[in-house]
């Protein structure tokens, strides 16, 4: 009678265990697909690390180079950033760069006429992210106390005016003296013969064909000096005009 109990018994369990194993081949089956798929998914993805890394480091070094330029650097190296720029650039920013390397051709041919007419140290040009700056020592320019333009200057003004001509960039004259008084002489002070200096500078320039509209001047007197008043030299460098072209900035 207890082995016809377990035999029944045996019979009753038997296919439910059958399911249960049946069941749980059947999830683990299911999960081992699952598990699968999901690495594949992700083996297709890992090339976005290797690119997000790639990307990150362009814009550390796009942003190192910006500031570089922003605060003064070489045409030989903005000539050179230029040209990487323009290799992942789009259409309408190439257009933009190609204004830009317009005006980095000129702040070099700029340089190298400063260099070969000795004006190497009497003469400087700065180039920027906002703009290109000129810096004329006035000893060239002007006698002192005086805003009236000596027969020498005018070659390298005009030299200045050619390759403005090329360009068509709104142009900033500024003015700047040394702290000495004016004690003689047409003007009451350093602001009045800044201000009539830069007049001047622009004079010639509309004279020598430029138009009118793209030039505005400045007077700053001593307030904007360079270096210390107190020595002789200082004093020089101080006496100064100072040529911005304005740069083109790309429209966001």
């Amino acid at each position: 009678m207890s082995g016809l109990d377990f035999e029944s018994e045996e019979e009753l369990t038997d296919p439910l265990a059958g399911e249960f194993a049946e069941g749980s081949e059947n999830q683990e089956l299911s999960q081992l697909i699952t598990l699968e798929e999901k690495t594949e998914e992700s083996s297709e993805k890992l090339w976005m690390i290797p690119f997000a890394d790639l990307m990150s480091t362009l814009v550390i070094l796009f942003l190192a180079l910006f500031g570089y330029a922003y605060l003064g650097a070489s045409s030989t190296y903005e000539r050179a950033l230029n040209a990487l720029q323009k290799e992942i650039a789009g259409k309408d920013q190439k257009a933009h760069l190609l204004k830009q390397e317009k005006e980095t051709e000129v702040a070099q041919a700029l340089e190298k006429y400063f260099n070969e007419d000795k004006l190497k140290g009497l003469a400087q040009v700065e180039l920027s992210a906002q703009r290109i700056r000129v810096s004329l020592s006035n000893p060239v320019l002007f006698d002192s106390g005086q805003a009236t333009l000596k027969s020498e200057a005018q070659k390298a003004l005009r030299e200045i005016a050619g390759l403005l001509k090329g360009l068509p960039n709104a142009v900033v004259v500024e003015g700047h003296t040394d702290n000495v008084p004016i004690r003689t002489g047409p003007y009451r002070d350093n602001f009045e013969l800044s201000a009539a200096r830069a007049f001047s500078v622009i004079a010639f320039f509309i004279g020598d064909g430029l138009p009118p509209d793209r030039f505005s001047a400045y007077g700053y007197g001593e307030h904007r000096p360079v270096t210390d008043n107190a020595t002789l030299e200082g004093r020089g460098k101080n006496r100064r005009i100072e040529i911005n072209i304005v740069r083109t900035m790309e429209k966001t």
